[in-house]
């Protein structure tokens, strides 16, 4: 199962590994490279590739975390009503749903130590880090949101999303993104000022 993303250095290439039959017959396993350029396999491909690996990796993260039992949920909702009358009294408003989430989290952490946040290699995913620059919150507290964050691409059309990823995670410039995706640089920023939008409006 996989339960770690590409790191961002190995990115330019895409490895999967494959079964193949020796000269005498017998099975090994075997790592294959793509790369641009060869066999019609472009940029695009490959990044294309590596958000799918991110997607499942989210995925059986997500999958990895235990139910809660009728006891917690039921002790949680004792919790979170004592936490929104204290909240209300402290700031004068009642807390969203999403601080309350954050939270009961916080409050009843779950048994498992995988994080959706850090990578392999302990650095902070650059998804939370595309969506904390965008709709300019606290970095800290926008890593402690790693499902809200998922919804929320989840809302942006492909191209959208693709664009996010290449222009914030990636690096790369408008002008590129256009090259990479056959269209006009007016198109990217079409995409991407709708996909801001979309990601200021729902988080």
């Amino acid at each position: 199962m996989r339960i770690h993303k590409t790191n961002q250095k190995d990115r330019s290439v895409y490895n999967y590994k494959t079964t193949v039959r020796t000269e005498k017959g017998e099975y090994v396993e075997k790592t294959m490279t793509l790369k641009p350029g060869e066999y019609g396999v472009t940029e695009l491909d490959i990044k294309m590739l590596h958000s799918m690996d991110d997607s499942e990796v989210y995925y059986n993260l997500k999958n990895a975390r235990p139910e809660r039992t009728k006891e917690e949920k039921a002790e949680i909702e004792v919790w979170k009503q004592k936490f929104i009358s204290d909240f209300t009294k402290r700031y004068g408003y009642e807390p969203n749903k999403y601080i309350i989430e954050d939270a009961v989290n916080d409050a009843f952490p779950r048994n498992y130590n995988l994080s959706l946040d850090f990578d392999a290699d302990g650095d902070i995913d650059p998804d939370k880090r595309l969506i904390a620059s965008i709709s300019d919150k606290e970095s800290d507290e926008m890593f402690e949101w790693s499902e809200r964050m998922e919804e929320v691409l989840s809302l942006l059309t492909d191209k959208q999303r693709l664009v996010i990823n290449l222009m914030f995670v990636e690096g790369y410039k408008q002008s590129e993104i256009a090259d990479l995706m056959s269209i006009s640089s007016a198109a990217v920023k079409k995409h991407l000022d709708k996909a801001k939008e979309i990601i200021k409006n729902n988080f």
